[in-house]
């Protein structure tokens, strides 16, 4: 598995949507709503995205969507002339995390990411972000049984496009995400995800990156924001955190599945990055 699914799966994204409406006339929406990641898509109609200080930032049309990694005031727009035949269809979502490396990721993605529609590039990744979008859209306008569930589902997908997107476009060059396409720091982290248990050591992770320990531990560092040890200790933490959840495992296997010699210790280390105990935690 490359190092960008298994990232995804462990931070565990749940998207909900939280609005789906269709405006008419002028109509103005505040876009805050809660400190989250979270995206609009235009799935019918046009509206403005307009900044805090009241100035038009963009011009969203149908098949548009936009999405802030992080929490921004903005607001969504009628454009200049709407009445009461021009209609516009909304969605909105948020994306949640069940993660502490969640904030990681964000935090290396631009603050605000723009995806469009474009139906006629065929083999592109612009082509695939349509195909999701245009099923996005049609579950909005249909409003069969269960589609604000598989709009959330396909959302997911949608993140995963913008990370995608991120990547292509060359234009992250620090955190996390940059870390994934770096040659030295990349097969480093990818060992991480795929082997969390293993016996690892700064020195043992340098030699996957091909630089010496000291050059390593300095790279990582600076471009993810911690300690490779660090970011290897929530990695475990969150594993056994979602074994303790889902398979019901015991406090005792949780911290073996940590790397902890103890309960009490993994307990500890537990408390202190969720902020709550194992146990009042399942």
């Amino acid at each position: 598995m490359d190092v960008l699914s298994q990232l995804v799966r462990d931070l565990r994204l749940r998207t909900r949507l939280f609005h789906r409406s269709v405006h008419c006339g002028r109509w103005v929406i505040d876009g805050v709503y809660e400190s989250k990641a979270m995206f609009h898509l235009l799935a019918a109609g046009q509206c403005l995205l307009v900044r805090a200080d009241g100035s038009v930032e963009k011009h969203l049309s149908a098949g548009d969507t936009v999405l802030f990694t992080r929490p921004a005031e903005h607001r969504l727009v009628s454009v200049p002339g709407s009445d009461r035949t021009d209609s516009t269809l909304l969605l909105c979502g948020y994306f949640e995390f069940d993660s502490p490396l969640a904030a990681l990721l964000l935090a290396s993605m631009p603050a605000q990411i723009l995806l469009h529609r474009h139906p006629h590039l065929p083999g592109s990744v612009a082509n695939d972000v349509s195909v999701l979008l245009n099923l996005m859209i049609a579950e909005a306008e249909q409003g069969a049984a269960g589609s604000d569930a598989l709009i959330d589902k396909l959302a997911d997908a949608l993140f995963v496009y913008a990370l995608r997107q991120c990547l292509l476009d060359e234009n992250i060059h620090s955190g996390l995400l940059a870390t994934l396409v770096d040659a030295h720091l990349g097969p480093a982290l990818l060992a991480m995800h795929r082997d969390p248990a293993g016996a690892w050591t700064v020195a043992a992770l340098a030699k996957k990156a091909h630089c010496s320990r000291a050059a390593f531990a300095r790279h990582f560092r600076n471009a993810v924001g911690m300690a490779p040890m660090t970011y290897l200790t929530r990695l475990r933490l969150q594993i056994a955190r979602n074994a303790l959840l889902e398979r019901r495992i015991s406090i005792t296997q949780a911290a073996d599945l940590a790397g902890y010699a103890s309960g009490a210790a993994f307990s500890r280390a537990y408390q202190r990055l969720f902020g709550f105990s194992p146990g009042s935690g399942r």
